[in-house]
């Protein structure tokens, strides 16, 4: 009797360790825990009971930082190091993570970022999450062209190589917040709160139409002015242009199908110019000369 029991032990524990990632899995914090969910940058996350997305009594994940600056605890980001989140993401049909999430204090970029055996990657696109009582439903496309190979110049060297190698072998998965891709969370005081986070099939309807329709921008490279052109039908949209460092250059609001930024007295070098509607986002590669 004792041997049948220590070997149902033992089962409970592999078949434990050996989770990996399966289609619709959740982690909806509802057991009082962080579902193996920690943050690498110093400060704690925690299980909290009350006011999830659900309202009185629907548990979620708090993630904070503490404001000191670039140093220990003060960037936005958590890593799950449990096995749930790690394996063939690609075989197991998950095409999408979504995720309820709500900010507090600042404006959060929230991004996915990942680690396998083709390198480290994130999410080229982010969700913008404006601070608010409300939570956001945020849905980041996870095939190989909605990523960018990223480097944190600290614990891996160059920057991934081959995003369908690490689909297949996801041994590491971050939600972090940053405006422009990274292995790393912006250092920003910050609050970030995470609800339902979900391997999806599938994209929404009206993502997929917003994929087919993108901005466009030219001359590309520039010296003295940046024209953007949007789709048509589109909507009043948000501006916003990073540098390689992640400092906002520029901040705006488009209006008309088609604008112009000057962009003359800036520095030469490589931007990320990011068009948001509050709900989805298109970032793009910029060169000024």
């Amino acid at each position: 009797m004792k041997r049948t029991l220590l070997l149902f032990s033992l089962s409970l524990i592999f078949s434990t360790v050996s989770a990996q990632v399966v289609l619709n899995q959740v982690d909806d914090f509802e057991d009082g825990t962080t579902k193996n969910w920690s943050d690498p940058s110093g400060t704690g996350t925690e299980n909290i009971s009350n006011n999830g997305p659900g309202g009185d009594g629907d548990n979620y994940l708090r993630d904070y930082t503490n404001g000191n600056g670039a140093g220990s605890g003060s960037k936005l980001i958590i890593r799950n190091n449990g096995n749930q989140w790690s394996g063939n993401f690609i075989a197991e049909g998950v095409q999408s993570i979504t995720l309820n999430v709500r900010a507090l204090t600042n404006t959060i970029n929230v991004r996915l970022s990942i680690n396998g055996s083709g390198g480290k990657f994130s999410t080229t696109n982010a969700v913008t999450v404006a601070p608010a009582d409300e939570w956001v439903l945020a849905e980041f496309p996870i095939t190989p062209s909605d990523w960018t190979a990223v480097s944190d110049g600290i614990d891996g060297g160059a920057a991934g190589t081959d995003i369908n190698a690490t689909l297949t072998n996801v041994t590491q998965f971050r939600i972090l917040s940053n405006p422009v891709p990274s292995w790393i969370g912006e250092a920003i005081d910050a609050e970030m709160h995470l609800d339902n986070i979900t391997a999806s099939g599938s994209l929404s309807v009206n993502d997929f139409t917003k994929q087919d329709v993108e901005f466009s921008i030219s001359p590309n490279p520039a010296k003295s002015k940046l024209n953007i052109v949007m789709p048509s039908g589109s909507e009043e949209m948000n501006l916003e242009v990073f540098d390689v460092l992640g400092k906002r250059v520029h901040k705006g609001t488009i209006t008309q199908l088609s604008s112009s930024v000057n962009v003359s007295n800036w520095k030469s070098g490589v931007y990320l110019v990011k068009v948001s509607d509050g709900k989805t986002t298109q970032t793009k590669r910029f060169i000024k000369q």
